[in-house]
């Protein structure tokens, strides 16, 4: 009798609906910064974290698979680098702008409240003609780098543009750092 009791209160755990008791929205709580390099063939991703963290990180879409390079699994620390190769990893090509999901979980197998994600985009769509010589010139592309804040949950609404925090560079490297980007929106 016991032993019954236990296994129905278990799946009464698991069959309620926790969707309106629990939102895990956006957030930058616990994150130093995050760098994104675009290299010629991958996305090149530093987390740097306040404290201590163990965990995952994938990108969207790459969780199930649990596989290098789209998938770590992290025991501890607070400086994490991430390579994203822009022909795996789910990485999106929209005519030369990579587009992908960074995903930073604190638990191994939920998404829960203070979990990250982060739009991660190298944009080479830009050409430039380059002088090699006095009578040669070269066409070259020029990357826009950006990371914009996003929500961890995949069911998440999508954030407003005008409230969504967001570092760009007109460089192959941009830095999201929340409290800088906290303070100069404040300021608008």
């Amino acid at each position: 009798m016991t032993t019954l009791l236990t296994v129905r209160l278990t799946e009464e755990i698991w069959e309620k609906d926790m969707s309106e008791e629990m939102v895990i929205g956006p957030t930058t709580d616990g994150y130093q910064r995050v760098d994104l390099k675009c290299a010629a063939e991958h996305m090149e991703v530093t987390i740097v974290t306040e404290e201590d963290f163990s965990g995952v990180i994938y990108t969207r879409g790459s969780y199930s698979a649990q596989k290098l390079p789209c998938f770590r699994d992290l025991k501890s620390g607070t400086y994490f680098r991430m390579n994203i190769p822009f022909d795996d990893c789910k990485t999106k090509n929209e005519g030369g702008l990579y587009k992908n999901v960074l995903i930073v979980q604190h638990d191994d197998y939920l998404i829960m409240p203070g979990d990250a994600a982060f739009d991660l985009e190298c944009d080479f769509r830009k050409p430039k003609d380059v002088p090699v010589h006095k009578s040669v010139t070269t066409e070259v592309f020029d990357v826009i780098a950006r990371i914009m804040l996003s929500d961890a949950d995949p069911g998440g609404k999508p954030i407003p543009e005008a409230m969504r925090l967001k570092a760009i560079n007109m460089s192959n490297v941009v830095s999201f750092q929340p409290k800088i980007l906290r303070n100069q929106k404040d300021e608008l």
